[in-house]
């Protein structure tokens, strides 16, 4: 066991050896992680019949529409950024009846954010650090946070870790983050902001941080390279954007829809103080991320300690990200299961920690970790076996298309040429997916803001659309009869009764 020396000594090195870098053993291991993690818990795997997540399926449907001629927000609505679309519709150009697009971008964007952990921890531990990816990427993906697949919080997830690790490299070798880096942040940030701007508060955090650690050094210069390269990459992000928008007519739709609606119509405000009513949303937020994340808060209390001992500003950059981060998240009061996975970017932190206490002890188990090919192999078998015991979507491993009413619905739609559809009364369930239709009405599926409720009442009343599907409640409409249901487990032990309703005047 090392001597206490010994250990304060590793704590002041600021260099970082070469052999610390990340090699081609190194990168099999990350992307088989990726691979492997999203193969078994995301349900865009090919090994699940269809991700049957609402959220997925709004987005699906939107890129699809996108591409058959829909505006974004004009003619079709949802509320997250236009970035988040324009993957899922490369998504849908790489499969247009699956969600294996989906599934290829997500291995991409796990592979990024594991080999920018890998990066991030190597700056300061030795290579054996590599043999906790698998616990990392096991608590990340098996965690209720990782939700069902494809959300946006996944795919921000390599954009925002990259500036976790170029902060960290700045301060241990104390030196300033250089021009392209920061163009490269300007970049990943721009990319955060047009997927869901609620997680532009690690930015806040990081900006504050830096503004700091500059003038503490008087980096004046560097100081003006850090403004003008990363509004130059934020720039660069947001042309093409506007560029959709004006070709398309429809800027004022950008702003009203992902702006307006997101900041004034869909927050909870649970009371008329202001400053309570945050309070209180936080509170619901903290309780809702230990619920759904506990061992990304642990890790976070493991790891903090540790920096700080090596390196206050270390821990400094962690703390101003971390909590701008959850405070922006949480600040308008929804809280739902996916919001805490963004708090994954601060687990390598613990991961820092747990390498010192565990590498150093004399574990008995230490041992076969120091075999590399004996750990490498134990490691990934418990993770896989881990990995299917503990996320909670695993339970759908077993069904087949044929069990789904999506599917079993979908024979019966397609016997109507060019059939329209309607979801009525909830989000996407997957039906225009599995029927390969695409909207004809804006509001698609019921939102959390009562514009969408009212359109689609008058859909109904108007008779719109072909067929129409329900979830857990009967149609009241003279205009539409009963085709046929069916029961669905949608998530473990929890069951949802969809109906499908067509319109009188038309014959099945």
């Amino acid at each position: 066991m090392p001597s206490v020396q010994t250990i304060l000594c590793s704590l002041r090195n600021r260099t970082v050896p070469q052999d610390r870098r990340i090699d081609k053993k190194a990168l099999l291991l990350i992307a088989a992680l990726s691979f492997v993690a999203v193969t078994i818990c995301s349900k865009c795997s090919p090994l699940y019949p269809l991700n049957n997540w609402d959220d997925a399926n709004c987005f699906f449907t939107v890129g699809k529409s996108m591409l058959h001629d829909r505006t974004l927000y004009q003619d079709i609505f949802e509320q997250k950024g236009p970035l988040l679309y324009f993957i899922y519709a490369a998504a849908y150009l790489i499969s247009d009846n699956s969600f294996f697009g989906v599934y290829l971008l997500e291995i991409a964007a796990g592979f990024f954010y594991l080999l920018l952990c890998a990066k991030t921890m190597l700056l300061l531990c030795e290579k054996r650090v590599l043999f906790l990816l698998p616990l990392l990427t096991l608590t990340v993906y098996s965690s209720p946070a990782f939700e069902q697949g494809g959300s946006a919080e996944e795919f921000c997830l390599p954009l925002l870790m990259y500036s976790i690790y170029v902060s960290v490299k700045a301060i241990v070798l104390e030196t300033p983050v250089g021009k392209r880096e920061w163009l490269l942040i300007g970049i990943t940030s721009g990319g955060v902001l047009w997927i869901k701007f609620t997680m532009l508060g690690f930015y806040f955090g990081l900006g504050l941080f830096m503004l700091f650690y500059y003038a503490l050094n008087r980096w004046g210069k560097e100081l003006v390279y850090f403004l003008v390269f990363l509004l130059l990459g934020e720039v660069i992000m947001a042309v093409p954007i506007f560029l959709y928008f004006w070709i398309h007519n429809a800027i004022s739709y950008l702003f009203e829809v992902y702006f307006y609606c997101n900041l004034f119509l869909y927050p909870v405000t649970t009371m008329d103080n202001k400053l309570l009513s945050l309070l209180l949303n936080l509170r619901t937020g903290f309780a809702s991320y230990l619920y759904n994340f506990w061992i990304s808060f642990l890790l976070m209390l493991i790891g903090l300690p540790y920096l700080w001992l090596r390196s206050k500003r270390l821990s400094a950059v962690f703390i101003m990200t971390s909590l701008c981060t959850f405070l922006m998240i949480y600040a308008g009061g929804r809280c739902y299961t996916y919001y805490s996975l963004p708090m994954a970017l601060f687990m390598p932190a613990g991961l820092i920690a747990l390498d010192r206490l565990w590498f150093t002890s004399a574990a008995p188990c230490v041992w076969v970790l120091r075999k590399k090919i004996t750990g490498a192999v134990l490691t990934t078998v418990i993770g896989i076996l881990l990995l299917i015991a503990i996320s909670p979507n695993t339970y759908m491993l077993g069904y087949r298309k044929e069990q789904l009413p999506q599917y079993q619905f979908s024979e019966i739609i397609t016997r109507t040429k060019e059939a329209t559809l309607l979801n009525y009364g909830f989000l996407d369930g997957g039906f225009y997916l599995t029927s390969e239709t695409t909207p004809v009405c804006r509001f698609f599926c019921e939102l959390n803001i009562p514009v969408a409720q009212h359109e689609q009442e008058a859909y109904i009343q108007q008779a719109t659309t072909d067929y129409v599907v329900t979830r857990d409640r009967l149609l009241n409409s003279s205009q539409y009869e009963l085709v046929t249901a069916g029961q669905f487990e949608t998530r473990r032990s929890s069951y949802n009764t969809f109906y499908l309703y067509q319109r009188k005047t038309q014959a099945i």
